[in-house]
């Protein structure tokens, strides 16, 4: 992932309404639009195929022909049953009428996530799609428990959420131990530090021993003047 976009503007003003809209763009060019809706305002068809229109016109904004146009990947996360159909997770892929196994113009997919009718599965929880949306759901607890020892990314994002969501005592807890962390690199870093440079400097002791010229030693080195001086009287 080379970068993320999210219009806080649009997000201040959609947040009422149980909207959020996130936009991702992968290393190979493609791009994700990921739309959450907590509520059926009867237009995710709309907004969905106006996400997609509007990122395929913005690459022909940079001048790039169309055999160079990446795929965009709508991704609709809903708290509402919205497809009248069984699963959770629907794909949907342009067809041919008269040949329905035939596919075409499929530069933008879409992919509706249902997360009511998820909630009432049984879902298989060694996919990492499902433990997400375990943690996106959080209505179920038994199956959240089963996604944090499944995977590590999703417990990492639990103890983040807790921190974003709990008491006072819990963040102070979550800042001990970032500090702790973060004081415990930094020793390392000044340790790794600390032998490089007492490295450099018994190789210089020897390039003094050696007779080579101060100047020349302090080039190569990094080291002072005054510091291989100070070597010298050492020595």
């Amino acid at each position: 992932m080379v970068g993320h976009d999210v219009s806080l503007d649009k997000l201040e003003k959609d947040q009422k309404f149980g909207i959020l809209d996130l936009g991702v763009e992968l290393e190979n060019g493609e791009y994700i639009n990921i739309e959450i809706q907590l509520r059926d305002y009867h237009n995710i068809e709309e907004r969905t195929t106006f996400y997609a229109s509007k990122k395929i016109s913005e690459q022909m904004k940079s001048g790039e022909g169309y055999k160079n146009l990446k795929p965009v990947i709508i991704i609709a996360i809903l708290d509402y049953e919205f497809i009248e159909l069984p699963e959770y997770v629907t794909e949907t892929v342009r067809v041919a009428t008269e040949h329905r196994e035939y596919e075409l113009n499929n530069s933008v997919k879409y992919y509706y996530i249902e997360l009511s009718k998820f909630r009432k599965q049984n879902p298989d929880m060694t996919n990492p799609l499902n433990q997400w949306l375990c943690f996106l759901d959080m209505e179920r607890g038994d199956l959240l428990e089963m996604a944090s020892k499944e995977n590590k990314n999703v417990k990492k994002a639990m103890e983040n959420y807790e921190v974003l969501t709990g008491d006072a005592e819990v963040k102070r807890l979550a800042e001990i131990r970032l500090m702790s962390k973060l004081e415990e690199k930094s020793a390392l870093s000044t340790a790794r530090e600390e032998g490089i440079r007492k490295g450099i400097k018994e190789v210089a002791k020897n390039l003094l021993k050696e007779k080579v010229p101060i100047e020349k030693i302090a080039r190569t080195t990094g080291l002072s003047k005054e510091e291989l001086n100070e070597l010298t009287k050492e020595e």
